[in-house]
Protein backbone atom coordinates (compact mmCIF):
# COMPACT_ATOMS: atom_id res chain seq x y z
CA UNK A 1 0.00 0.00 0.00
CA UNK A 2 1.69 3.27 -1.19
CA UNK A 3 0.32 5.19 1.96
CA UNK A 4 0.44 4.23 5.71
CA UNK A 5 -1.37 6.93 7.36
CA UNK A 6 -4.68 8.38 5.59
CA UNK A 7 -5.35 11.58 7.64
CA UNK A 8 -9.62 13.20 7.10
CA UNK A 9 -10.28 16.32 7.27
CA UNK A 10 -13.70 16.15 9.75
CA UNK A 11 -16.60 18.68 8.66
CA UNK A 12 -17.56 17.93 4.76
CA UNK A 13 -15.43 14.96 4.95
CA UNK A 14 -16.21 12.15 7.82
CA UNK A 15 -19.49 13.70 8.64
CA UNK A 16 -22.19 16.18 6.98
CA UNK A 17 -21.70 18.51 10.04
CA UNK A 18 -23.70 21.18 7.74
CA UNK A 19 -26.92 21.61 9.07
CA UNK A 20 -25.97 21.95 12.69
CA UNK A 21 -23.47 24.44 11.61
CA UNK A 22 -25.46 26.41 9.64
CA UNK A 23 -28.22 26.93 11.74
CA UNK A 24 -26.25 27.80 14.50
CA UNK A 25 -24.07 30.27 12.76
CA UNK A 26 -28.07 31.90 11.77
CA UNK A 27 -28.35 31.62 15.19
CA UNK A 28 -25.56 33.87 15.76
CA UNK A 29 -25.78 36.17 13.19
CA UNK A 30 -29.29 36.92 14.25
CA UNK A 31 -28.65 37.53 17.55
CA UNK A 32 -25.91 40.17 16.77
CA UNK A 33 -28.32 42.05 14.22
CA UNK A 34 -26.11 41.05 11.47
CA UNK A 35 -28.00 40.33 7.90
CA UNK A 36 -27.76 36.55 6.82
CA UNK A 37 -26.46 35.93 3.55
CA UNK A 38 -27.31 33.80 0.91
CA UNK A 39 -26.88 29.86 2.05
CA UNK A 40 -24.21 29.54 -0.76
CA UNK A 41 -22.59 32.11 1.11
CA UNK A 42 -23.50 30.96 4.29
CA UNK A 43 -21.72 27.34 3.11
CA UNK A 44 -18.22 29.20 3.28
CA UNK A 45 -18.43 29.24 7.25
CA UNK A 46 -18.20 25.54 7.26
CA UNK A 47 -14.26 23.99 7.11
CA UNK A 48 -12.15 27.43 8.56
CA UNK A 49 -11.48 28.34 11.84
CA UNK A 50 -14.64 29.90 13.08
CA UNK A 51 -12.43 32.52 14.97
CA UNK A 52 -11.45 33.29 11.38
CA UNK A 53 -14.66 32.76 9.69
CA UNK A 54 -16.43 35.26 11.53
CA UNK A 55 -13.86 37.90 11.04
CA UNK A 56 -13.36 38.06 7.62
CA UNK A 57 -17.16 36.82 6.67
CA UNK A 58 -19.57 38.20 8.99
CA UNK A 59 -18.08 41.33 10.26
CA UNK A 60 -16.90 40.60 13.87
CA UNK A 61 -13.68 42.63 15.08
CA UNK A 62 -10.76 41.46 17.32
CA UNK A 63 -12.88 42.94 20.54
CA UNK A 64 -15.99 40.86 19.65
CA UNK A 65 -15.23 37.80 17.90
CA UNK A 66 -15.49 35.78 20.78
CA UNK A 67 -19.18 37.07 21.66
CA UNK A 68 -20.06 35.81 18.02
CA UNK A 69 -18.57 32.62 19.10
CA UNK A 70 -20.11 32.45 22.23
CA UNK A 71 -23.28 33.06 20.67
CA UNK A 72 -22.75 30.17 17.77
CA UNK A 73 -21.90 27.89 20.35
CA UNK A 74 -25.24 28.33 22.77
CA UNK A 75 -26.80 26.53 20.09
CA UNK A 76 -24.00 24.15 18.55
CA UNK A 77 -23.41 23.05 22.14
CA UNK A 78 -27.38 22.20 22.36
CA UNK A 79 -29.17 20.96 19.55
CA UNK A 80 -26.32 21.69 16.06
CA UNK A 81 -23.82 19.13 17.19
CA UNK A 82 -26.44 16.23 16.64
CA UNK A 83 -27.81 17.90 13.62
CA UNK A 84 -25.03 16.05 11.72
CA UNK A 85 -25.17 11.90 9.72
CA UNK A 86 -21.46 10.45 8.49
CA UNK A 87 -21.56 10.67 4.99
CA UNK A 88 -22.47 7.57 2.49
CA UNK A 89 -19.57 4.92 2.28
CA UNK A 90 -17.71 6.34 4.74
CA UNK A 91 -17.39 3.83 7.52
CA UNK A 92 -17.40 1.03 4.94
CA UNK A 93 -14.49 2.80 3.63
CA UNK A 94 -12.64 3.56 7.13
CA UNK A 95 -13.32 -0.04 8.14
CA UNK A 96 -11.61 -1.78 4.84
CA UNK A 97 -8.75 0.57 4.79
CA UNK A 98 -7.77 -0.62 8.87
CA UNK A 99 -7.97 -4.22 8.00
CA UNK A 100 -5.56 -3.39 5.22
CA UNK A 101 -3.34 -1.49 7.94
CA UNK A 102 -4.13 1.77 7.38
CA UNK A 103 -3.49 4.03 10.37
CA UNK A 104 -5.82 6.78 10.21
CA UNK A 105 -6.65 9.93 12.04
CA UNK A 106 -8.30 13.20 12.10
CA UNK A 107 -6.52 16.66 11.75
CA UNK A 108 -9.52 19.38 12.14
CA UNK A 109 -9.74 23.06 12.93
CA UNK A 110 -12.80 22.03 14.20
CA UNK A 111 -12.03 21.79 18.53
CA UNK A 112 -11.10 18.60 19.33
CA UNK A 113 -13.42 18.16 22.02
CA UNK A 114 -16.49 19.05 19.62
CA UNK A 115 -14.88 16.12 17.19
CA UNK A 116 -15.23 13.63 19.76
CA UNK A 117 -18.57 14.58 20.79
CA UNK A 118 -19.59 13.86 17.04
CA UNK A 119 -17.65 10.96 16.68
CA UNK A 120 -18.94 9.63 19.88
CA UNK A 121 -22.65 10.27 18.62
CA UNK A 122 -22.05 8.53 15.31
CA UNK A 123 -20.28 5.94 17.33
CA UNK A 124 -16.92 6.30 14.73
CA UNK A 125 -14.56 7.17 17.37
CA UNK A 126 -13.14 3.45 17.05
CA UNK A 127 -12.22 3.72 14.00
CA UNK A 128 -9.22 6.58 14.30
CA UNK A 129 -6.02 6.01 15.80
CA UNK A 130 -5.19 9.56 16.42
CA UNK A 131 -7.51 12.07 16.93
CA UNK A 132 -5.72 16.18 15.92
CA UNK A 133 -7.94 19.42 16.80
CA UNK A 134 -8.11 22.48 17.92
CA UNK A 135 -8.50 23.83 21.55
CA UNK A 136 -12.01 25.63 22.71
CA UNK A 137 -10.02 29.07 22.60
CA UNK A 138 -10.02 29.27 18.72
CA UNK A 139 -7.77 32.34 19.01
CA UNK A 140 -5.06 29.84 19.62
CA UNK A 141 -4.14 28.66 16.09
CA UNK A 142 -2.99 25.69 14.84
CA UNK A 143 -2.46 25.51 11.08
CA UNK A 144 -3.73 22.34 8.86
CA UNK A 145 0.09 21.35 8.05
CA UNK A 146 0.58 21.59 11.91
CA UNK A 147 -2.70 19.16 12.85
CA UNK A 148 -1.03 16.89 9.92
CA UNK A 149 2.16 16.72 11.22
CA UNK A 150 0.90 16.22 14.56
CA UNK A 151 -1.19 13.31 13.84
CA UNK A 152 1.93 11.66 11.96
CA UNK A 153 3.88 12.34 15.23
CA UNK A 154 1.07 10.57 17.71
CA UNK A 155 1.53 7.72 14.99
CA UNK A 156 5.52 7.33 14.52
CA UNK A 157 5.14 8.47 11.06
CA UNK A 158 7.91 10.03 10.42
CA UNK A 159 7.62 9.77 6.30
CA UNK A 160 5.41 13.02 4.77
CA UNK A 161 5.36 10.98 1.27
CA UNK A 162 3.85 8.15 3.84
CA UNK A 163 0.89 10.36 4.17
CA UNK A 164 -2.36 11.12 2.26
CA UNK A 165 -4.54 14.22 3.68
CA UNK A 166 -8.07 13.67 2.25
CA UNK A 167 -10.44 17.11 2.96
CA UNK A 168 -13.25 18.63 0.82
CA UNK A 169 -11.71 22.26 1.05
CA UNK A 170 -8.29 24.05 -0.68
CA UNK A 171 -7.45 24.36 3.18
CA UNK A 172 -6.95 20.88 3.26
CA UNK A 173 -4.74 20.24 0.45
CA UNK A 174 -2.83 23.63 0.98
CA UNK A 175 -2.48 22.03 4.50
CA UNK A 176 -0.73 18.69 2.65
CA UNK A 177 1.89 20.51 0.65
CA UNK A 178 3.37 22.33 3.69
CA UNK A 179 3.72 19.27 5.66
CA UNK A 180 5.22 17.90 2.39
CA UNK A 181 2.32 15.18 1.92
CA UNK A 182 0.03 14.19 -0.79
CA UNK A 183 -3.91 15.62 -0.85
CA UNK A 184 -7.13 14.34 -2.02
CA UNK A 185 -9.89 16.31 -2.47
CA UNK A 186 -13.54 14.68 -1.59
CA UNK A 187 -16.10 16.37 -3.61
CA UNK A 188 -19.35 15.20 -1.92
CA UNK A 189 -17.98 17.66 0.46
CA UNK A 190 -18.23 21.79 0.47
CA UNK A 191 -15.75 22.21 -2.11
CA UNK A 192 -15.71 21.93 -5.99
CA UNK A 193 -13.32 20.20 -8.81
CA UNK A 194 -12.34 24.34 -9.46
CA UNK A 195 -10.93 24.33 -5.64
CA UNK A 196 -9.50 21.22 -6.23
CA UNK A 197 -7.83 21.72 -9.40
CA UNK A 198 -7.02 25.67 -8.86
CA UNK A 199 -4.79 24.70 -5.47
CA UNK A 200 -3.62 21.09 -7.25
CA UNK A 201 -4.77 18.17 -5.30
CA UNK A 202 -3.10 15.56 -6.46
CA UNK A 203 -6.22 13.37 -6.23
CA UNK A 204 -9.92 13.84 -6.61
CA UNK A 205 -12.83 11.53 -5.50
CA UNK A 206 -16.57 11.37 -6.15
CA UNK A 207 -17.10 9.39 -3.37
CA UNK A 208 -15.63 7.52 -0.30
CA UNK A 209 -15.94 4.00 -2.33
CA UNK A 210 -13.91 5.78 -4.94
CA UNK A 211 -11.27 6.79 -2.21
CA UNK A 212 -11.47 2.76 -0.79
CA UNK A 213 -10.75 1.40 -3.94
CA UNK A 214 -7.81 3.54 -4.98
CA UNK A 215 -6.48 2.93 -1.60
CA UNK A 216 -6.87 -0.52 -1.77
CA UNK A 217 -5.64 -1.00 -5.40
Amino acid sequence: MKYKLIVFDFDGTVVDTGDGIIKSLVYALKKHSVPVPDEKFLRRFIGPPIYDSFINDYGATQENVHDFIKSYRERYFVKGIYECEVYEGVIHMLEEIKKAGCLIGIASSKPEKLIYDVMNYTGITPLFDAICGVDLDESKKKSKAELIMLCAEKLGVEDAKEILMVGDRFYDIDGAKKAGADSAGMLYGYGSREEFEEHKADYIFSSAAQLEAFLLS
